[in-house]
């Protein structure tokens, strides 16, 4: 197959294009057109992937959610994307109408209002469970699907149900949780967490655990062998669940609790001196190993969580690897005291940070509006995976490494579902490369205690990659993405009547091409790719693309053999979640009694307008 391609490596930043003009538009469905090769005759199911819609210079993370599914047969592959709106979705487009202090604006890696709260952005993985489909953020509940119409159905867990992490009485109060929770599907247990950083002026944080069989939300509070409350320092990006344990990951994605509490009050108040003293103007790094905290199984007895305000302490055992990552796979089956890790260490790469306008980069020249807002996508180290035995209880690792210079930029990790029992053998990620040209030298100055200068690929770079990696042998296999071209958001997919073993099947990733590369007849330069899992290294089977296809910058995604619509037999209210009163007495807790202290937050909070804007704006949504 000839791909077209550049001139020279360059990283597209096309997923940054798509955007504002579809955020009014709803439900849209294509038919993809082969460009080069043949579509598998044993393929099938349905490809759900995640992503973000923002207007140029915004950062990614703050735009709307949007959802792809693509139907996938023999002789067709048909696309089907929406946008999914929460309530606070609505809120955000009527909130200009209400005032400045009700306007939602863009504040590091979230969209804040003063008066409303922090909006959630639904972006990150679609996420199939035993009996419906969730979607899910870091920051915010899962919701409910529907798999068939890509409409939200509900969130999980009332809103009494969850903390927040700032004490402020919002309709939308910032909710810190988990982009990758954890299902055992034989017993239908949700693993989750809710919890908040250690904030400004001392506040302590909580760490929860969270469970959820369909019913209520079950929370029970992490403490260490002394007793001692656990803290989240950084996020908690994803966590595993095997036979018998529940590992929670202190993710390399630093949440700036200190940065952002004074970037709201900043809205209304000059914070600058206060920013200085705290240091919130820095950029705070991200430490450089990995802490997992373990919990048994056998001790989350059926239901033995408590309420969000009253959780069930559980022990957690401290696990910590070197080097830092955000992701992680675990073997469901254990023996007990040992669990099988596999884990893409990547030092340096700092997903907490996106690219500013008209700062310097490390090619040498500024940032221009054009990548304003993209996560930055590029470590300056090498990544390497880690194949980890550990014994839970002591935390002793037996580790190997796999890297090269392929490992530059280990990005998502897919592999073949075969089942709980099967330990996971191959897996496959994209990675971004090394690109001098998305990379500003504020990232260099932060890290260069932990950066090798002279071997970093500044004059060439590094381009991306599609990568396999046998686990039992260590055995890595690549593809070089052709010039021009980035390989986002990959997804094993398995053959009609398979996985029958680890390579059974195909690997789909997003390509984009930089605007370097010549067009195919009826390509945007964004396309899907499936290759052979058996040898990524043929290149792609078949590439597909419509020519108006304008993908999102897009993260995670899972396949499902078949649809079936939302049983809807799990209902939030949202009228109820949104009930102002109930909110402030939640938020403040005794002191909202107060009839003075009622009336004065009122008028602080503009409550009446508030009230009405939910009223006209959200309501008739739900």
């Amino acid at each position: 197959m000839e791909i077209p391609q550049g001139p020279s490596r360059i990283m597209p930043t096309s997923m940054l294009s798509s955007g504002a003009e579809d955020l009014d538009g709803h439900r849209r469905e294509l038919e993809l057109n082969v460009l080069d090769g043949a579509i598998p005759a044993d393929i099938y199911g349905h490809l759900f992937i995640a992503g973000s819609i923002a207007s140029l210079g915004r950062p990614a993370f703050t735009g709307e959610g949007t959802l792809y599914r693509f139907d996938l047969e023999p002789d067709r592959i048909r696309l089907a994307q929406n946008i999914v709106r929460p309530p606070c979705h609505y809120a955000d487009r009527a909130a200009a109408s209400f005032g400045e202090l009700m306007q939602f604006r863009d504040i590091g890696l979230s969209r804040i209002s003063p008066l409303l709260g922090v909006r959630t952005v639904l972006s990150n993985s679609p996420i199939p469970l035993r009996d419906r489909m969730i979607v899910t953020t870091d920051a915010g509940r899962p919701w409910e699907f529907d798999p068939v119409t890509l409409e939200l159905v509900t969130p999980i867990g009332k809103a009494d149900e969850w903390l927040g992490s700032i004490p402020v009485p919002w309709a939308f109060p910032l909710v810190l949780s988990t982009a990758h929770p954890a299902e055992d599907e034989a017993t239908g247990e949700l693993f989750t967490v809710n919890f908040s950083n250690p904030a400004p002026g001392g506040r302590p944080g909580f760490s929860h655990l969270v469970r959820w069989t369909g019913r209520a939300l079950e929370h029970f509070s992490l403490i260490d062998r002394d007793g001692e409350p656990i803290q989240i320092h950084q996020c908690v990006h994803q966590i595993q669940v095997t036979r018998n344990w529940v590992l929670i990951q202190d993710s390399a994605f630093v949440v700036e609790m200190r940065q952002l509490a004074l970037d709201v009050l900043g809205q209304v108040l000059p914070v600058e001196p206060l920013r200085e003293l705290l240091g919130a103007s820095s950029m705070r790094t991200q430490r450089p190993t990995t802490i997992i905290h373990a919990i048994r199984r056998r001790d989350l007895r059926p239901r033995a969580g408590g309420f969000a305000d009253h959780p069930t302490p559980v022990m957690a055992h401290r696990i910590e690897l070197e080097g830092e990552s955000v992701h992680f796979y675990a073997d469901f089956e254990d023996d007990g005291e040992h669990v099988r890790l596999i884990v893409p260490h990547t030092p340096t790469l700092d997903v907490s940070e996106w690219i500013h306008e008209g700062e310097d980069l490390l090619s040498g020249g500024e940032a221009g509006i054009a990548v304003a807002g993209m996560q930055i996508p590029c470590a300056l180290a090498r990544g390497r995976l880690g194949i980890h035995r550990v014994h839970v209880t002591s935390g002793e690792a037996e580790s190997r490494f796999v890297e090269g210079r392929e490992t530059w930029g280990l990005a998502l990790g897919t592999y073949a579902r075969r089942g709980r029992e099967k330990p996971i053998e191959v897996v496959y990620y994209n990675t971004s490369g090394f690109a001098p040209e998305l990379v500003p030298a504020r990232l260099l100055t932060a890290y260069a205690p932990r950066v090798d200068i002279g071997a970093l690929p500044l004059a060439e770079g590094e381009p991306p990659r599609l990568l396999e990696v046998d686990t039992t042998t260590g055995a890595m296999r690549s593809y070089t993405a052709p010039n021009g071209w980035s390989l986002l958001s990959p997804n094993f997919i398995p053959r009609r009547g398979g996985p029958r073993h680890a390579r059974d099947g195909y690997v789909a990733v997003l390509a984009h091409a930089s605007e370097t590369v010549p067009r195919t007849l009826g390509s945007t330069g964004e396309e899907l790719w499936l290759f052979d899992a058996a040898d990524i290294t043929q290149g792609p089977l078949v590439r597909l693309g419509h020519s108006e296809l304008d993908f999102a910058f897009t993260i995670h995604g899972s396949w499902v053999p078949s649809l079936r619509p939302s049983r809807r037999d799990y209902q939030v209210d949202i009228r109820n979640d949104l009930d102002l009163e109930f909110i402030r007495t939640r938020a403040l807790g005794s002191l909202a009694f107060s009839e003075i202290f009622k009336e004065t937050l009122g008028r602080v909070m503009r409550s009446e307008d508030v009230d009405s804007l939910l009223t006209m704006a959200v309501f008739p949504k739900f």
